[in-house]
């Protein structure tokens, strides 16, 4: 016979619905650690290829729930929960189509822990040397986007390989130039 429940509720709506989903798991006669969803589900995992991800973040920003985020001084992408609920803006942002979403439910302990996606060598900022980013193949990241709208202009292309300071410096050092061809 299964337990009633006895957490409470919580102000968060995803709070809630972890407690109900533990607690159901724990009841479940045959437990799981992970059960597949159909196309649409509300809840995935991110996948990275990180072959062809250049950590360019564009997805941290897109993540409405800020559970990816950047490795702050190292080039990193981190997720903050190993599952979320799948929003296709974070896999339609990634400029490199590194990013995929698997529907799926992740019942085990992981599904609420750290996990580092994507990873590489720090390189020095091109305008002042702080350690930025990775050094595959010097600049890899900047050819792989090319082609991109984002990176129409050689200044945006050369923002990649700076800092997030001189990137802001660069900005509006050439504020002219950007605008005038809008």
């Amino acid at each position: 016979m299964a337990k009633p429940a006895t957490y409470n509720l919580s102000p968060e709506k995803r709070t809630t619905l972890d407690f109900a989903i533990d607690h159901l798991a724990k009841q479940a006669p045959k437990p799981q650690e992970e059960i597949k969803l159909g196309a649409g589900a509300p809840y995935g995992q991110v996948l990275v290829d990180k072959q062809t991800c250049t950590l360019c973040m564009a997805c941290v920003g897109a993540c409405p729930e800020s559970a990816l985020v950047d490795g702050r001084d190292q080039p990193m992408l981190e997720i903050h929960r190993a599952q979320l609920r799948t929003v296709r803006a974070v896999e339609k942002t990634c400029p490199e189509n590194a990013i995929t979403l698997a529907p799926r439910l992740l019942l085990a302990a992981q599904a609420k822990q750290e996990v580092m996606l994507n990873e590489a060598e720090p390189y020095n900022c091109v305008r002042w040397r702080q350690a930025l980013r990775h050094a595959q193949d010097g600049g890899q990241h900047a050819g792989k986007l090319t082609g991109h709208s984002m990176f129409a202009d050689g200044g945006a292309l050369k923002r990649l390989q700076m800092c997030a300071d001189c990137r802001v410096v660069d900005m509006m050092e050439n504020k002219e130039r950007s605008t005038s061809r809008t």
